[in-house]
């Protein structure tokens, strides 16, 4: 069976996207894994299925790299709300997840941003919470880096550790030690930030299930607010990246993301 696909980034986090409505193929652990390989498949960060939503425009099934089923993706929701949009003539769509509801809206210069409420902290979800003071787990044991880390759930589950310089830390070293570690109940998104200045952070990312990524959307929002809940930076910042910048903010309790996602290519593949 051939399947039509789009493949987009959000600042180099790239997403292979299936409109999987009328389709309504069902899902292979290996398959997926296999076209998300960069030698032997198409290549992607994580894997988007769109499916029929009850209440919402659509409902996105997230699957990172190795296929396993993930909760939400900032980045891949920037992505299939410029689809809708543009295939809608929409400003602003809803998009499920498993995890939370995201509010898509577009925005000048072709910029989309990203909204969602920030979700209750639910940390024993993440983590037991005997081997954790307050939000904080101590990860010395794996580098001396990792000594404080801010647990965050954004949906997912994200630790994000604080630096003064981010060329020090070699997440391809530590990266895997930290998303496996015992003290996390179905592994961990690692971000790691530098504060530029109070308007201005830095971030690097581990994704579980994909490894090192050129961004991250919920670690962008994770690591933002793990910085302003410290009183690190304001509640306007831009982000720099690999690969470009986004913006957040927040207002109340309302986390916005925006930025621009570009399309790479289209293309189909084979699906048993």
């Amino acid at each position: 069976m051939k399947i039509p696909f789009v493949k987009m980034h959000g600042n180099g986090n790239d997403f292979v996207i299936v409109d999987n409505t009328k389709l309504q193929v069902t899902y292979n652990k290996k398959i997926i894994e296999k076209l998300s390989n960069r030698r032997i498949g198409i290549g992607c960060d994580q894997f988007i299925f769109l499916e029929e939503s009850k209440d919402f425009d659509i409902f996105m099934k997230i699957f990172n790299a190795n296929g396993e089923e993930a909760e939400m993706c900032g980045n891949a929701a920037r992505c299939v709300a410029s689809l809708i949009i543009a295939g809608n003539n929409k400003k602003t769509v809803k998009i499920e997840t498993i995890s939370v509801i995201l509010i898509g809206k577009l925005e000048k210069d072709n910029k989309i941003s990203i909204g969602l409420k920030i979700p209750d902290q639910k940390l024993d979800e993440i983590i037991d919470k005997k081997h954790i003071k307050e939000n904080k787990v101590n990860l010395s044991l794996i580098s001396s880096c990792f000594k404080e880390g801010t647990v965050v759930d954004m949906g997912n589950p994200h630790v994000v550790f604080f630096t003064k310089d981010l060329s020090n830390i070699d997440l391809e070293k530590f990266g895997s030690a930290i998303e496996k570690n015992k003290l996390f109940k179905n592994g961990i998104n690692v971000e790691i930030v530098e504060i530029k200045s109070k308007d201005v952070i830095k971030v690097k990312f581990w994704e579980r299930g994909a490894g090192t990524t050129l961004s991250c959307g919920s670690g962008v929002l994770a690591a933002f607010y793990a910085a302003y809940s410290e009183n690190k930076c304001s509640s306007s910042v831009k982000v720099l990246l690999p690969i470009g910048s986004v913006n957040v903010d927040i207002k109340n309790t309302d986390l916005t993301l925006t930025g621009v996602p570009e399309v790479s290519f289209l293309g189909e593949f084979s699906y048993e």
